[in-house]
């Protein structure tokens, strides 16, 4: 009977302990942080930030990640005192725990040793910033919340690689946290209740024919808010996919509802980074497309240079499977980022877009002018049609037209609008 009892404690305590552990790290968890802290309550709670690490897993997958964290743990453990220890936090940040007197000098050290060194996955050097903010629990204060400020703290910390204080900015870290945690609320609320409205923006040839890009507005409190602030939000917290398809179904509706009286493109719609690497989505898609009866010859598919370069092999797919569906896929923004020539001369798309910072200044800066004629004439060797965005003067509009370019969008052809204010 005392071997079946003690069998059962050795069990439970093994079910105890895995409950307090991340399985792929090693490391105890939020809820083991809970109950350090209730057996430390001085102890300070340090956030530390590995800033590009999601932008990295996207690329090497969840194990780089993991790798990572456990040699960052490895490097800190001989700094660390009795008692004290990291704990897992999902994403991009570790919590490191530290007791007695020094707090910030010892964290800034801590963070000066892992920004000299590389950490290296598959015989490559990842770069990865290092940033750490601390502070202290208070009497009744919850810990996600703490962690919350810790963490946009920690964000801001890592460009400058100086470690922050909570307790030197709390009103504005709970300023920024708060009003982050209520505009995701809202994206939240309205997505489930279709608050996101479309708007159009025409994309014109010189003869005034053309299509227009679908643009989103969301509407929340009576407010009608701007991309610019919701935007951000969803990519950080992964509603890429699911705004994404919001937005393409509201149009398919329209487009159900409002025949073409000819063939040709209709409208372009933006797909975000995130949405393109989810497995399926372009099944998903052609799907919806087959569900409401429209050729996707009626769609173009806009994309981001990062996309249309990318070595994800889900990206790749997806982007072959909507081409060979039907859809003309366009890279927007191009030139800002990934974009060079040995890669457009391999680039499998129908549509490059001009980003504006070469337009806005193109009639009085010569480098602008020559980046965006040399563009234009490769396009034209691989029979790809160009669009250039922020057209806002005539003299503008005549020079790119004299360049070659197949499409004008800006404000002198015409502002965003209410889609239901276009006819068919």
């Amino acid at each position: 009977m005392s071997r079946i009892y003690q069998r059962s404690e050795w069990l439970k305590q093994g079910w105890q302990d895995r409950a307090l552990t991340d399985p792929l790290t090693g490391l105890p968890n939020i809820r083991a942080l809970e109950d350090f802290l209730l057996d430390h309550p001085d102890a300070k709670v340090c956030c530390l930030r590995m800033d590009n690490l999601e932008f990295l897993s996207r690329h090497y997958g969840i194990l780089m990640r993991v790798h990572c964290k456990r040699m960052i743990t490895s490097s800190l453990q001989p700094l660390l005192q009795k008692d004290e220890t990291l704990f897992q936090l999902p994403g991009s940040e570790l919590v490191l725990v530290l007791l007695g007197q020094g707090t910030a000098e010892r964290l800034q050290h801590m963070v000066d040793r892992l920004n000299s060194r590389k950490i290296f996955w598959n015989n490559t050097g990842l770069d990865i910033e290092f940033g750490a903010s601390w502070g202290m629990v208070e009497n009744g204060e919850k810990l996600h919340h703490t962690l919350g400020q810790l963490s946009w703290l920690a964000e801001q910390s890592c460009g400058a690689h100086n470690v922050l204080a909570l307790t030197n900015s709390l009103e504005a870290a709970s300023g920024q946290t708060t009003e982050r945690v209520l505009m995701l609320a809202r994206i939240k609320h309205a997505l489930e209740a279709g608050q996101f409205h479309l708007y159009a923006q025409p994309i014109q040839k010189a003869d005034g024919s053309g299509y227009y890009e679908i643009l989103a507005r969301m509407e929340s409190e009576g407010e009608i808010i701007t991309p610019d602030r919701f935007i951000p939000l969803i990519a950080q917290f992964n509603l890429s996919h699911r705004f994404d398809m919001c937005v393409m179904e509201k149009l398919l509706l329209w487009l159900r509802d409002h025949p073409a009286t000819q063939a040709g493109a209709r409208f372009s719609v933006n797909l975000m980074p995130l949405t393109l690497m989810q497995n399926e989505v372009a099944t998903e898609i052609c799907a919806l497309f087959e569900r409401y009866g429209v050729a996707p010859q009626a769609v173009v598919i806009e994309i981001t240079e990062e996309q249309a370069f990318s070595n994800s092999g889900c990206s790749i797919h997806n982007i072959q499977q909507l081409r060979d569906y039907g859809f003309r896929i366009a890279i927007d923004d191009f030139g800002t980022g990934y974009a060079n020539y040995e890669r457009l001369r391999r680039l499998q798309a129908d549509i490059i877009k001009i980003d504006g910072c070469f337009v806005k200044d193109i009639c009085t800066d010569d480098m602008d002018a020559m980046i965006v004629q040399s563009i234009c004439n490769l396009a034209k060797t691989k029979s790809l049609c160009v669009v250039a965005e922020y057209v806002e003067t005539p003299a503008q509009r005549e020079m790119l037209l004299r360049f070659g370019v197949d499409y004008l969008q800006g404000y002198l052809i015409g502002k965003p609008k209410p889609l239901e204010e276009l006819r068919a």
